[in-house]
């Protein structure tokens, strides 16, 4: 049995990574199905990203990993709400934490926890999430998120609506 790889944490802006790293964070939230799209439209997505977090494999800088803290539009954020049937009062702005992905090879690992963490750093607002991964929702309570309102039918099956108030 191989030993396994040592992996190191990043997080910043979008923008200050490479534009190699960048395809590479695209292709990865693609495979993995957290957003539909082309990469040319995941890459679009990721430059307004608030701030975001990466996983690689030290040995070769290989991504393993992302989330990110996102700016949704109005709209979305209150279609979320509304699909919930959860008062938006108090979360008119909030940013929101997704495009959380471990690469085939990782998943298992518990590594989608460390990643959440980096991201919760930065949220001094309310935030939320959505997710229909019973992986994430534990990681989402372990955080410090709440679930509210009802769930909904999403693509891939049921979401849930997730509340973060930072201390």
């Amino acid at each position: 049995m191989n030993p396994m790889p040592k992996l190191f944490n990043w997080s910043g802006r979008f923008a200050d990574l490479d534009s190699g790293h960048q395809n590479a964070i695209a292709q990865l939230i693609q495979e993995g199905g957290a957003i539909n799209g082309t990469k040319d439209e995941i890459l679009l997505r990721l430059q307004r990203t608030r701030k975001i977090a990466v996983l690689s494999e030290h040995e070769n800088g290989r991504v393993v990993g992302v989330a990110a803290l996102k700016t949704p539009t109005r709209n979305y954020r209150q279609k979320k709400f509304a699909d919930a049937g959860f008062a938006i009062t108090g979360f008119e702005e909030a940013l929101e934490l997704g495009y959380v992905v471990i690469h085939a090879d990782w998943r298992g690992h518990q590594l989608s926890g460390g990643l959440v963490d980096l991201i919760l750093h930065e949220i001094t607002a309310p935030a939320f999430a959505t997710t229909d991964s019973d992986t994430m929702r534990k990681n989402l309570t372990r955080s410090g998120f709440t679930r509210v309102g009802r769930d909904w039918q999403g693509n891939k099956g049921a979401l849930s609506l997730w509340i973060f108030m930072p201390t």
